[in-house]
This record gives structure tokens, C-alpha cells and sequence, in this order.
């Protein structure tokens, strides 16, 4: 399959028309929304991202395989990234709720989702194309990292006393980039690299950082 063409965001030049069928639902425009949109192409962008990989990935193709307008498909994701982001991340990682529980439960949480996250197919099938559209476009990688760890950084904060708070946030931010950086790392080697002992030792490791991290907060009892 040819490699679509790109606008400088990462999204595919939208000259040609929509042959497909709108659906109906609560549009930007005003027209009425069909909540059934996103379950209907999201599964597929992660199916196609596997079979394709980024740069053979086309927002033409999964319109022609799901029966959803391009135009419709646009309308809701403005770009190629937009989309394959909201695909492969929705569901999978849930950063906002690593507060809820302390100390072992948070940082127990931050590994898995980590791990999780970078095991995904879909999303190790679109990281090339989403990292050269995070340097092509840092807000895009700004507002993610924001939406994903800003909220649960803030989270984690709110629950310390109030003068330990910018530290608690900071530590917190710390710990997600750590556990998400070494999944990430990990999910790029060779198996035999990172045999299931490895992984085994690495948590450790992570969990001794965690809860070092942890005991050096105060934190409220509410």
C-alpha cells in the first residue's frame, strides 16, 4: 500500500471526496453525533496499525473497511495522530487513577500501566510515526503528557500535606517517566534481553524507587 500523503501535522491531505455514507449523531456543525463512531473504528485502527505498520496506515482505508465517511472519521480525529493516539491509548492506560491508593498500590499501578501500555501491538506499530509527529509538533506530545501524568501528578499531590505538595507532585511525575521510560526501553529489545526474571528484577528495583519515594511524603489523612 503506498504511504499516504501527509500535511505537516502528521494528517493525510483530505482533497479527495467522501464516498462513504455520513453517519448521524451530534457533529461539530451541529449535526446530530453517532456515539457509535468510536466503537466502530478504533478497534479497526488497532487492527490496521498491526497489519500495516504507521506509514502504510490510512484514515481512506480504515473508512473503507469500517463504512464510516472519511470525512465523518476527520471530523472527530483532525489528524492521523489524533486518531491512532485516541485508538491505542484509550482503555490502556488510566494515570489518573495511580492516586488512589498508597503506597504500594500506586506505584504497583504506574508499573503494569507501563508495561501494559508499551506491550500493546497497535501502539509499538505506531511509535515511530508518533515520535517524528511529537518533534514535528511538540504541543501534540505536551497536551498527552499533560492529560495522561499532569492529572495524576496533581492527584498524587492533593493528598499530601499542603507544604509538601510541589515536591509530592514533582516525585510523582519522576516515577511515571522512570517505570514508562523503562517499559518502553524493554518493549523495543530482543526477548532474550529481557527475559521474565529481568522484567521480575527490574519491578523491584522500581517498587524499592516507589516506595522510597513515598516514605519521604507526608501526607494528609483525609
Amino acid at each position: 500500500m503506498a504511504t499516504p500523503e501527509m500535511s505537516s501535522s502528521g494528517s493525510e491531505s483530505s482533497e479527495s471526496t467522501d464516498s462513504a455514507p455520513e453517519v448521524t449523531g451530534q457533529a461539530r456543525g451541529g449535526r446530530p453525533r453517532d456515539a457509535t463512531i468510536d466503537a466502530r473504528v478504533l478497534p479497526v485502527v488497532r487492527e490496521m496499525l498491526v497489519e500495516t505498520g504507521w506509514n502504510d496506515f490510512s484514515v481512506r482505508a480504515v473508512a473503507a473497511r469500517t463504512g464510516v465517511g472519511r470525512a465523518t472519521i476527520s471530523r472527530r480525529w483532525g489528524t492521523k495522530a489524533e486518531l491512532v493516539l485516541t485508538a491505542v491509548l484509550r482503555d490502556r492506560l488510566e494515570f489518573y487513577d495511580i492516586a488512589t491508593e498508597k503506597p504500594d498500590g500506586w506505584i504497583d499501578a504506574v508499573i503494569n500501566q507501563s508495561r501494559t501500555l508499551f506491550s500493546d501491538p497497535g501502539l509499538r506499530a505506531a511509535i515511530p510515526g508518533l515520535l517524528s509527529t511529537f518533534e514535528s509538533d511538540p504541543a501534540i506530545g505536551e497536551a498527552l503528557w499533560q492529560s495522561l501524568a499532569g492529572s495524576a501528578a496533581s492527584q498524587y499531590a492533593d493528598a499530601a500535606e499542603p507544604a509538601d505538595r510541589e515536591n509530592a507532585a514533582n516525585d510523582a511525575l519522576a516515577m511515571i517517566l522512570i517505570a514508562a521510560g523503562t517499559a518502553f526501553f524493554a518493549s523495543v529489545l530482543p526477548g532474550d534481553v529481557t527475559p521474565e526474571p529481568v522484567q521480575k528484577r527490574i519491578d523491584a528495583l522500581l517498587r524499592m524507587i516507589g516506595e522510597r519515594v513515598v516514605d519521604n511524603q507526608v501526607f494528609t489523612d483525609d
